[in-house]
């Protein structure tokens, strides 16, 4: 689908400023700006790369200084930076007429009798970026020369550069371009061209770039960028021109690289035309925006540098996060015909279980970081959504089955992070008031901002599903006993204490999490999961109540608030230096993944009518509009509690995307059959009689293990909100 910004939407340079598009590789790399061209982030770059060593994403190349130099003499810049000092040089956003995303990023500059269009690709599977330039109409004098200058920066996409005599800005001429490695320890950039360019060795720096999103959040904004020669190639109309920039050197003629990719990506917007519903199913914006997100869920699917399948869980500053990616996979690939690589996810998730946990990061090195507690138990629901999407029962016991043991054995005699099952109720707590475990998580200081532990209330909805889902795999497919890893009534029990542990005394719905000093009454998304899950183990009564609160005091069109605006810690606007950032960002900032979670809970209470499927229209309209504010045809991070709820974070989130398609799938195809859960079909069951305790002390409180380090700053979600 195409999205378009016409030159009077580009005349505010600064709203202008605010709005990003992205490449992507496959291989965690990318190239991404703003609608301007003109930088914004020091994550802004042309050629950035994802390394496993040294360890990370790094910006190569920073941008492309580029002109179109006539035969009468004319230099009319198509580039434009801005410095410090409030200076913007040069000009080429003023010739700007137009901003175009479909197939990739277009830009079209009006240059008086004639139009130069220039075209950016990122070849999937390869660290390379092609540029595409063409030329329509007659320049003055008849003949024009397409002249830029490469700016080098060479780092971590965390960090800026400075000018420093430790560079090297000697090049290698090709036939075809230059290649120069600037430092030793990172690859060598190849530049080449199509027709063979004229370069001309001119090493210099360019000092004070100046960065305006970063530095409106107390971040690191003014760079120093290396350009080592200026480079000319003849532009003229009907004939393309093209600039390669990779990691090593091109083989193939640069048309048939460009053809061959733009074809690929032809072929994916046809399937997707093809995913849509039969008929009436969806409505034009609920077209637009599902053909939309099926083109930004494909930038989330990664190749790791051992071969393996991976989700990276946003962009710019993310990588594949175990919670991010279990949360996204059905909406990602199963919903996105990439059903065997979700598989193949699994399996290397799987693979990566160490103590009965899964990791919450997967560095760029392999390493891996067992920080949370809750991606173990979003395995199972994976795995659901997984057999729920056509997937084969065969493969889920051969390569889950497994795993999903494992899990249930290291919960029931504890592991890290204080995580264990407690003998005498069979739920599961876990945590410390230093330890943030969940998804909230949420720090400064080192701190908890939501000091989360003990018993939590999404971490035992999930527990239930997953024993429930267990259960019924063994008993009714695997025809198996689970003797020696659950008891006979492990589920029974456990809804039963769940019920008695978080439903308050007065009847208003659920405790948030309760240990030995708290029973946090706060009202929050994470209550939503006892109801939406597939396994409930509430009554419909119950059900009705905990909806109702958060339908009343956190739903909004962006998705659910993280906290009642009614409480005294609420935040309603999440900007400013980070530290305040992080106080918002889990009280009060809203999270659209939760949408398809709040339909179905609300699916399950109140049924599936046109009244309740027209709550979600303005959830649409919204994101339709969404889709052309901050990642252009993606989805932010996280929102404002309060009106007009401002995009901020991330401009590209995994688990929205995914998780908003599985919304569209909700609400446009045939409902399956949904099985009733155990408190639905036995609400009048008596609670059954504890089992005795095993042979073994109670466990209610293990000693944290210390955790593997978390991947390289910034830690967490908010490196650079926006």
């Amino acid at each position: 689908m195409k999205l378009e910004f016409t030159q009077a939407e580009l005349a505010d340079f600064r709203e202008a400023l605010s709005t990003e598009w992205l490449e992507t590789n496959g291989l965690g790399g990318y190239a991404s700006s703003t609608i301007l061209n003109c930088h914004s982030r020091k994550y802004h770059g042309l050629l950035v790369t994802r390394l496993p060593r040294p360890s990370g994403c790094f910006v190569l190349v920073s941008a492309l200084e580029d002109a179109v130099e006539t035969a009468a003499g004319r230099a009319l810049p198509l580039a434009s930076h801005e410095y410090c000092g409030n200076t913007i040089h040069p000009d080429g956003h003023v010739r700007q007429t137009r901003f175009e995303q479909e197939l990739m990023p277009t830009f079209t500059y009006g240059c008086g009798d004639f139009t130069v269009t220039r075209r950016i690709q990122m070849i999937q599977g390869r660290d390379l970026t092609l540029l595409r330039y063409d030329l329509t109409g007659t320049p003055p004098g008849g003949g024009a020369t397409l002249a830029f200058r490469p700016l080098l920066a060479f780092r971590d996409i965390h960090h800026i550069t400075r000018a420093n005599g430790t560079l090297d800005g000697a090049i290698t001429l090709l036939p075809d371009g230059f290649s120069i490695a600037p430092y030793a320890a990172l690859p060598r950039l190849h530049l080449q061209t199509t027709p063979p360019p004229a370069c001309t060795p001119e090493p210099a720096w360019y000092y004070k770039f100046f960065y305006a999103t970063d530095a409106r959040y107390g971040l690191e904004h003014a760079e120093d960028l290396f350009t080592p020669a200026l480079v000319r190639l003849p532009l003229a109309a009907g004939t393309p021109v093209y600039i390669a920039l990779a990691t090593g050197p091109v083989s193939e003629p640069l048309a048939e690289l460009w053809a061959a990719e733009e074809q690929r990506r032809r072929r994916a917007a046809t399937a997707d035309l093809a995913r849509l519903p039969d008929g009436a199913g969806l409505d034009e914006p609920a077209v637009r925006l599902e053909l939309s997100l099926h083109r930004a869920a494909r930038q989330f699917m990664l190749r790791l540098p051992s071969g393996g399948a991976a989700l990276h869980a946003g962009y710019h500053w993310f990588g594949p996060w175990g919670r991010d990616t279990l949360i996204a996979l059905p909406g990602i690939a199963f919903l996105n015909g990439e059903r065997e690589f979700g598989a193949e996810i699994l399996k290397s998730l799987a693979r990566l279980e160490k103590e009965g946990l899964l990791p919450n990061f997967i560095n760029p090195d392999g390493s891996t970081a067992y920080t949370a507690v809750d991606p173990s138990l979003w395995f199972f629901w994976a795995v659901q959504q997984y057999l729920a999407g056509g997937g084969s029962l065969e493969t889920v016991r051969r390569e889950f089955w497994p795993t999903m043991l494992a899990i249930l054995r290291n919960f029931q005699r504890g592991t890290r992070s204080g995580l264990l099952v407690d003998v005498e109720n069979g739920l599961l707590r876990a945590g410390a008031p230093a330890l943030a475990v969940t998804w909230m998580d949420a720090q400064v200081g080192g701190r908890p901002i939501v000091p989360r532990w003990g018993y939590m209330v999404e971490i035992n909805a999930l527990w239930y599903n997953a024993l429930c889902f267990v259960e019924d795999l063994a008993h009714r497919h695997f025809r198996e006993t689970l003797e020696g890893v659950l008891d006979s009534d492990a589920s029974i029990r456990v809804r039963h204490a769940f019920v008695q542990k978080f439903w308050k005394t007065d009847g208003s719905g659920l405790y948030d999490f309760v240990n030995e000093s708290t029973q946090d009454g706060s009202l929050r998304p994470n209550a939503l999961l006892a109801v939406s899950l597939p396994h409930s183990p509430l009554s419909t009564e119950q059900q009705k109540v905990v909806l109702a609160g958060i339908r009343r005091e956190l739903f909004t069109p962006f998705g659910l608030r993280s906290l009642t605006p009614a409480d005294l810690r609420y935040r309603g606007v999440c900007q400013g230096e980070s530290w305040v950032r992080e106080l918002a960002y889990h009280q009060g900032s809203v999270w659209p993944w939760f949408l398809p979670h709040f339909a179905e809970a609300l699916f399950r209470v109140e049924g599936r009518t046109p009244e309740t499927e027209a709550l979600f229209q303005p959830v649409i309209a919204a994101f339709v509009q969404h889709l052309r504010i901050g990642g252009v045809g993606s989805i932010s991070e996280v929102f404002d509690g309060d009106e007009p709820h401002t995009q901020r974070g991330a401009i590209s989130q995994a688990w929205n995307v995914a998780e908003l398609l599985r919304l569209l799938h909700l609400l446009t195809r045939p409902a399956a059959p949904a099985a009733p859960s155990q408190a639905e079909t036995a609400e009048a069951a008596p609670a059954p009689t504890p089992a005795p305790a095993p042979k073994r002390p109670r466990q209610t409180a293990a000693k944290p293990r210390t955790a593997k380090a978390a991947p390289a700053k910034p830690r967490g979600r908010r490196p650079a909100a926006g």
